[in-house]
């Protein structure tokens, strides 16, 4: 009878051992789910901006619009004023037509080396290929005003050049542009003697796409 009873204890905690291995085991998973749910809901509302930024290639067109932080070093003769340097901003406002030529216009503010000016400008860029960072070609031009003289130091202007830009965020891309910068004076127009100056220039922008 006490051999009955002994072998029914064992019997008892081995099944009892048995079933709280396999409970743990399941709370275990269960766990382990629960977690892997949590983290891919924490990546679906925090994404990195490099992953949620959508690359030019998949923008098929639209408004943009672009402001660029500029700098300019004078090449030649730069003893001159409005011909050693130059920094300053601007903001540009077009459409884009597909993901391959964007068309816009814009105006600013360059600070020369003996004055300022004001640019207003149209811009010409064509986007190439179909990666996330892409290359573009770049070509400016228009006039640049200064109201202290308008007569004397205002002038014409084009500024080709080529960069990349890179997305950021959904809408956002930074944009980065090298180039040479050529001024005219007003009097190529006229009959008298006018002067050139050129500029390497440097421009870090923010691309918004709509």
């Amino acid at each position: 009878m006490k051999r009955l009873y002994t072998i029914a204890i064992v019997l008892l905690l081995t099944v009892s051992y048995a079933s709280a291995q396999r409970a743990s085991d399941r709370c275990w998973h269960l766990d382990k789910i629960q977690f892997l749910q949590h983290r891919q809901d924490f990546w679906r509302t925090h994404r990195l901006y490099s992953a949620a930024a959508r690359p030019l290639s998949e923008i098929t067109g639209g408004f943009y619009n672009l402001t660029e932080a500029q700098y300019g070093f004078g090449l030649k003769e730069i003893d001159a004023p409005f011909a050693e340097y130059y920094a300053g901003i601007t903001n540009t406002l077009g459409w884009r037509f597909g993901s391959g030529i964007a068309l816009g216009g814009g105006i600013g503010y360059y600070q020369y080396n003996g004055g300022y000016d004001i640019p207003i400008f149209g811009d010409v860029r064509w986007y190439l290929g179909r990666q996330r960072v892409k290359f573009f070609l770049m070509g400016t031009g228009g006039f640049m005003a200064n109201f202290k003289n308008f007569k004397d130091l205002s002038r014409v202007f084009v500024n080709p050049g080529a960069g990349l830009t890179v997305p950021i965020a959904k809408n956002l891309h930074l944009s980065f542009a090298a180039g040479m910068l050529t001024q005219w004076d007003r009097n190529i127009f006229e009959d008298g003697p006018g002067y050139r100056d050129s500029f390497i220039n440097m421009k870090l922008g923010i691309l918004y796409l709509k």
